[in-house]
């Protein structure tokens, strides 16, 4: 029997039964010219709109299936906030040669529509203030009806030809056509500031020492998802460049977060590369395991090798994924694109999709936001929500069981009645050497 073939999920060949360019690439994988130029230098001898031959492999960058809303291409951020420094430094330097020069804005004569309609209701009340006194005082002015005697059909005449005035269709404004739709779409989406407390602002505090020569001008938010999600954001959090991955992992809690001894065993996935925490590999190192091994030396024809080097290059999707640790890494040593998903595994097994959703100028912040013990910093917490119980998803979960061979997964939500009836015996009693449960005390509930 001949030997199985493997195929890199990260690469495209080339067919002959269409034409394919460098361009239809770039469109079909969501991955620009430039970085597909970077994994191909032998693509080089090719333009954009020349058909590539048949058989020709494109190697692609090492992604999620869930790979987000990217744009731009990869970056590293510390290269990156280098040449915005640079950038606002020239813009400042040319505001102080040219600000002399400029000319005064002639002084606007066109209103706003805010402008008209506060403009024309001042005078729409004037014209019936008279009128409204005078039946005022014959109503032996009682309040309650003095809303019966404004005349408001004025003002909706006035709005409607307001809107009809300031329709951007009739304006003739490009971004209104529908063909142009796709030119003009919406710019990835913010999530707002949910009125973050200052109490919520940190979990952690970074306390390590500070050896920046320059001044931070910049942070970096990265929105992560709740446990599995790719659709329910859970928060936003901002950090310096200069600190390690380290410090957003300690900061960072989720709902699977238990007040016991839970495993410290985590890594981020980012831009293809994966940051292994083994902060705890020296505390005895006997809890400590690597959680990208299976991942990496995963073998898709499920024929082991007899040694570990021969099964890493069997598996050459993620197993080509460099290996990196968060304690020797900063947010600057990262090369990513903006809005492209990574994960987040922390206590051994829960996971978090997440994606670099902005970058933040300190211009304008307080004197405390640009020291770096201010971050990781909370800048943005979706409303938490009722858990309810897994059983009978009615009532609110107050008892989350973990390892429970008879429940559906672990951790398990359950209210307090559809506990017992599973797990209690005929005299009332839970046998709970089998799992382990979490109580919540009267009146409190699970929230995610």
């Amino acid at each position: 029997m001949p030997p199985k073939q493997l195929v890199d999920p990260f690469s495209l060949q080339v067919g002959n039964k269409e034409e394919t360019t460098l361009a239809d690439v770039a469109a079909h994988t969501a991955v620009t010219l430039t970085d597909i130029r970077r994994r191909n230098p032998q693509l080089d001898v090719y333009k954009i709109s020349d058909k590539l031959p048949a058989g020709t492999i494109v190697h692609l960058p090492q992604t999620l299936s869930e790979r987000g809303n990217p744009y731009g291409c990869f970056f590293t951020i510390g290269e990156a906030e280098d040449a915005m420094r640079k950038l606002e430094a020239r813009l400042d330097r040319l505001l102080e040669e040219e600000g002399p020069n400029l000319p005064e804005l002639p002084t606007r004569r066109v209103l706003s529509k805010m402008e008209r309609i506060v403009t024309q209701v001042k005078e729409e009340g004037e014209r019936q203030l008279a009128r409204v006194r005078e039946e005022y005082s014959e109503c032996e002015r009682r309040p309650a009806l003095l809303q019966f005697l404004v005349d408001l059909e004025p003002v909706k005449r006035l709005r409607e030809q307001l809107d009809e005035e300031y329709d951007g269709r009739k304006l003739r404004l490009k971004v209104m056509d529908e063909g142009n739709s796709e030119l003009f779409r919406h710019a990835e989406p913010r999530y707002p500031n949910k009125g973050i407390a200052a109490s919520l602002r940190h979990n952690v505090i970074d306390t390590s020492e500070d050896f920046c020569l320059t001044e931070h001008s910049h942070r970096w938010e990265f929105t992560f998802f709740t446990p599995g999600s790719t659709t329910e954001p859970q928060e936003t959090w901002a950090v310096l460049s200069c600190q390690s991955l380290g410090t957003l992992l300690d900061t960072f809690v989720c709902r699977n977060c238990i007040p016991v001894n839970i495993s410290k065993n985590a890594f981020f996935f980012i831009g293809g590369t994966f940051y292994v925490d083994n902060r705890h590999a020296g505390e005895g190192g006997e809890d400590y395991e690597d959680l990208t091994a299976p991942i990496r030396h995963f073998d898709p024809c499920g024929e082991g090798a007899s040694t570990e080097g021969e099964t890493r290059q069997k598996n050459i999707a993620f197993g080509n994924c460099p290996v990196k640790y968060v304690s020797q890494t900063t947010f600057g040593d990262l090369n990513l694109r903006l809005g492209e998903y990574g994960v987040m595994r922390h206590l051994g097994w829960c996971n978090h999709y997440f994606y670099l959703s902005s970058v933040t100028s300190l211009r304008g912040f307080d004197r405390d936001d640009h020291t770096r013990a201010a971050y990781p910093q909370r800048v943005m917490k979706t409303p938490t929500r009722v858990v309810r119980c897994r059983l009978c998803r009615s009532h609110p979960a107050t008892v989350v069981c973990y390892n429970d061979e008879i429940s559906p997964e672990s951790p398990c939500p359950y209210c307090v009645p559809c506990f017992e009836l599973l797990h209690a015996t005929d005299e009332g009693e839970v046998e709970e050497g089998k799992f382990f449960a979490i109580r919540l005390p009267q009146g409190k509930y699970y929230t995610a």
